[in-house]
């Protein structure tokens, strides 16, 4: 099984075969003691009801151009045009000249479906190609992830009836057009002909590899600012680069690693695979809330035909916790987020909302709007109490206390804004900290 050549990925990290790497702590996926593992994810499904979504419909798509109308719409960008200009002419905290090369500063490796293929194959090595268990090629795949920026690495199984239908049956496209469908099919080999218009994944490409970019507090807590939207476009920079890694990784292993074609997200549903691998549970607001990094991460998927020994959900009660709380909605600029205590499956006829699921629902059109307007917000996860003191033993007694008994919610809600208010930094500071790595 093992490998005969030195794989040395890191100055301090050096392993002398895949045995030594995937023997590694790195391999491992350590949760707190109160996580619980569950045989269905506390975000109810009905898979009879789901089927695959367009990501067309999606609000980084069409999704809200045709929620609002083209008059609306275009009303939005003429906003976000004069208020940035006003900003920048006052020199507003977070729109300094100094705030806006931070978030334009962006740097994106080439990225697409079937990968940079520069990596050399098995046979060109004269090789067999890797082989191992499930839960050894699990090992394997985490390691190198972690090793090379990831923070978490889950893995889930593509079934036909269930989780078949997370994934796009069109993938993105550019701007506002319709994206290529894909197409899942009995086939060897993946296609990948846009001219045409579609896709092809190979029924055999079973396995979906979930895994977080993890975002820097200093950032985030810093929202409604250019400042801030540098937490999330920082890190699908770093995806852009990573995933073409995973992919030449893989080939040279001599499996299949079929990717985003998009710098940002595509493929598939990333919070639905997220919450069936155990990665997290989905919040009020519809991203994943782990218990590692709460919010303070960016979830990326990948799909290969490499067997890999799948995840199962858990409940570290944010389901509960969420009916409580409400800060996300209390304190959202625009107030998207619903209020409701219960989550339903009324999609209020929403045709960017994929039926099947059981959630708060609420109008992505009003958020969406009011990103663009204002260049970024993501209040939701500065104000969010999971968002808070990720390195502070007290917040793993919040946690352990809400994964245990919802009884004590409404106490650790008032106690979270005792402490954090609403989890926001001071903006004019920000360029005088003496910042750790990567902001955390």
């Amino acid at each position: 099984m093992g490998a005969s050549s030195v794989a040395s990925i890191s100055p301090q990290i050096k392993f002398n075969d895949l045995d030594e790497m995937i023997s590694s702590h790195l391999s491992e996926l350590k949760r707190p003691w109160w996580i619980k593992e569950a045989d269905s994810p506390t975000t109810e499904i009905d898979w009879q009801v789901m089927k695959r979504f367009d990501y067309h419909n999606v609000m980084w798509a069409a999704g809200l151009r045709n929620a609002l109308g083209d008059d609306k719409y275009e009303q939005v960008f003429r906003i976000a045009d004069e208020r940035r200009l006003v900003w920048r002419q006052l020199e507003e905290p977070g729109y300094t000249l100094a705030d806006i090369a931070l978030n334009a500063c962006n740097h994106w490796a080439a990225i697409s479906f079937l990968g940079p293929r520069t990596s050399p194959t098995p046979e060109a090595l004269g090789a067999p190609r890797w082989k191992g268990t499930p839960e050894e090629a699990s090992r394997l795949v985490r390691a190198f992830l972690k090793l090379h920026g990831a923070s978490q690495v889950t893995f889930a199984e593509i079934e036909t009836n269930t989780t078949e239908k997370l994934i796009y049956s069109y993938d993105v496209g550019s701007g506002e057009s319709q994206g290529p469908r894909l197409d899942i099919i009995d086939t060897d080999e993946p296609v990948d002909n846009t001219a045409t218009g579609y896709r092809v994944i190979p029924k055999k490409a079973r396995w979906v590899i979930i895994y977080t970019l993890r975002m820097s507090d200093e950032l985030m807590r810093r929202p409604l600012t250019q400042i801030g939207s540098r937490s999330h476009t920082y890190m699908y920079n770093l995806k852009s680069l990573l995933q073409g890694q995973l992919q030449n990784f893989l080939r040279t292993l001599g499996y299949m690693c079929l990717g985003e074609a998009s710098r940002y997200n595509a493929l598939g549903i990333h919070s639905g695979f997220a919450v069936l691998s155990g990665l997290g549970e989905l919040s009020r607001f519809g991203h994943v809330i782990t218990p590692e990094y709460g919010l303070m991460q960016r979830v990326q998927m990948v799909i290969t035909d490499l067997p890999l020994a799948p995840g199962k959900p858990i409940n570290m009660g944010v389901n509960q916790f969420c009916r409580t709380c409400k800060k996300c909605a209390e304190n959202c600029p625009p107030q998207a987020v619903t209020y409701a205590t219960e989550p339903s499956w009324d999609t209020r006829g929403k045709t960017y909302h994929n039926p099947g699921i059981k959630s708060w629902y609420w109008p992505q059109e009003v958020c969406n709007a009011w990103i663009r307007m204002t260049g970024g917000c993501a209040v939701c996860y500065a104000v969010c109490p999971y968002s808070h003191g990720l390195n502070i033993p007290f917040r793993d007694l919040f946690k352990a206390s809400v994964a245990s008994n919802s009884l004590l919610n409404r106490f650790w809600r008032k106690t979270d804004d005792l402490l954090y208010g609403k989890g926001e930094l001071p903006i004019g500071e920000f360029w005088d900290l003496d910042l750790k790595p990567w902001g955390y």
